[in-house]
């Protein structure tokens, strides 16, 4: 066999041999999760009057090596109903959420889970290209919506004995301005030195309470109570008797 042939032979089998490995070489493994959201960040929201809001939900991810692209579909619920929804296409901001309460009502929602389409590099022995996947996420993050309450208080005294005129309300959604509410864990207060002492506590119907405290010293009074899922806490004037 001449030289030339036997280098033509040679050449022949490494050609060979590097063709097996291209066919043979397995595809580089894809991620089973192309992007996935690591949490939101939403503030709780007090409404004082009817009408809706929109709210910035922020989103932080976290995306594989191979991300190339998604779509997220967010839900937003309240008592397991579905309330609203946010959007991202590029896996890093969400469209902004719009709340009403006087349709959607007060309390707690809840942002997630999310329907994922995502879109990852995907390599085989003829090269690279776009494949997606589509999942689930099911990261959550929980805020409040509430609805404004307002305290006062007003006093009169007749010897030692003090008689305080507690009252309360909230928004009303139905009608413009308040409606008398009858909030829990309602109390009267003395301030004693720099703090706030309960004096007694106070059991409101249809927004108002009348409570009595026997004192012949002069003190500073007020009437407070507190937050709940749906409505704010409220603190009353401060009154000296």
């Amino acid at each position: 066999m001449s030289r030339t042939l036997r280098l033509t032979a040679s050449t022949i089998a490494v050609l060979f041999a590097f063709l097996a490995t291209l066919v043979l070489a397995p595809p580089a493994e894809a991620s089973s999760r192309p992007i996935d959201i690591t949490g939101y960040k939403v503030a709780d929201q007090v409404f004082s009057a009817d009408g809706c809001r929109k709210i910035t939900v922020s989103m932080t991810t976290k995306k594989q090596k191979d991300y190339k692209e998604s779509s997220l579909d967010v839900d937003v619920t309240r008592k397991g109903n579905l309330a609203n929804s946010l959007y991202s296409s590029n896996g890093k901001t969400l469209s902004r959420l719009q709340i009403c309460p006087w349709l959607d009502g007060l309390g707690k929602y809840t942002i997630g889970p999310a329907d994922v389409w995502a879109g990852y590099t995907k390599r085989d022995s003829w090269g690279s290209y776009t494949d997606y996947k589509d999942y689930t996420d099911y990261t959550k993050k929980s805020f409040y919506v509430r609805g404004k309450a307002k305290a006062s208080l007003s006093s009169s005294r007749k010897g030692r004995t003090v008689t305080f005129t507690a009252r309360a309300s909230t928004v009303d959604f139905d009608w413009t301005g308040y409606k008398s509410y009858n909030p829990k864990s309602a109390t009267l207060q003395v301030k004693s030195g720099k703090h706030w002492k309960t004096v007694k506590k106070v059991k409101l119907s249809k927004g108002k309470a009348t409570a009595k405290v026997s004192s012949s010293a002069k003190k500073q009074y007020r009437f407070t109570f507190p937050k709940t899922t749906t409505r704010t806490g409220a603190t009353s004037n401060t009154v000296k008797r």
